[in-house]
């Protein structure tokens, strides 16, 4: 199995970055390129070539650079943990629903990875292969799916380019503007109805929508599929590769709300 290794993207002198690896030196080669991005969304052989500032659309505005304080989500790509991350928020489905976890972050997926997806692994030939950017949560189709915190509700198409509906279906994404996760966004896809507009400001635990199958999930167990992105890009090498997510797994803060184990 690949080893995973998290860099950080360091601005210097001079305005030039470089990254700074929290892991084996060995397998941090340096950040995408933008046209590197771009042929990896077409499935082609990419190179791994250095670059100096972050692809626009990941951008979240603010862009922290403090140091969080205690309880809080991470406020920089500095120190963070993709396995770890714990961001402050309500579990998105009621605590009467009945569910189970599926799915997880880093499982295969079969379609092109975009420069916005993770990916576990590289081919021979330097094909990049796509890997899961959330967790499955497996509940009975017309489950009320739940803000996660108090946010503004906003369009994915205006921040992962190009956004596919026929991949996520019906989706609810959350901008958070709570202080201890200001910036974070949650997504809610493959839902049946949609109780909120782009615009809307919702509150933790308020009805968003209903799960469904909707995109690439109906010939799957009925599910919520849900993601975290943080407000700042991350270097994460893999495979032997090393791109620039806003993604991290979303599970240690499922588990740190799920009020079955609390």
């Amino acid at each position: 199995m690949a080893s995973l290794v998290v860099a950080v993207v360091v601005i210097g002198a001079g305005g030039f970055a470089y990254l700074r690896s929290t892991g084996s030196p060995a397998n941090a080669v340096g950040a995408s390129s933008a046209s590197a991005s771009a042929a990896a969304s077409a499935g082609l052989a990419v190179s791994a070539t250095p670059r100096a500032s972050a692809t626009p659309e990941a951008s979240a505005s603010p862009s922290p650079t403090a140091n969080p304080s205690p309880g809080s989500a991470p406020v920089s790509a500095i120190g963070f943990r993709p396995r770890a991350t714990v961001v402050p928020m309500v579990f998105p489905l009621p605590a009467a629903a009945r569910y189970r976890y599926g799915d997880g972050w880093l499982v295969p997926r079969v379609d092109r990875p975009y420069w916005y997806n993770e990916i576990r692994g590289v081919t021979s030939t330097g094909v990049l292969l796509r890997a899961h950017d959330g967790v499955d949560l497996q509940v009975a189709l017309g489950t009320p799916v739940l803000a996660s915190f108090d946010g503004t509700v906003v369009d994915p198409a205006h921040i992962w380019r190009p956004w596919l509906p026929s991949r996520y279906g019906n989706v609810v994404v959350i901008q958070s503007s709570e202080g201890t996760s200001l910036g974070y966004r949650s997504i809610a896809a493959h839902l049946s109805r949609l109780a909120v507009a782009v615009g809307d400001v919702v509150h933790r635990g308020q009805v968003v929508g209903w799960t469904g199958r909707s995109g690439n999930a109906a010939e799957t167990i009925p599910h919520l599929h849900f993601e975290l992105r943080a407000p700042f890009l991350i270097a994460v090498s893999y495979g032997g590769r090393t791109r620039r997510l806003d993604s991290f797994d979303p599970l240690p803060s499922l588990r740190a709300c799920d009020p079955r184990l609390h």
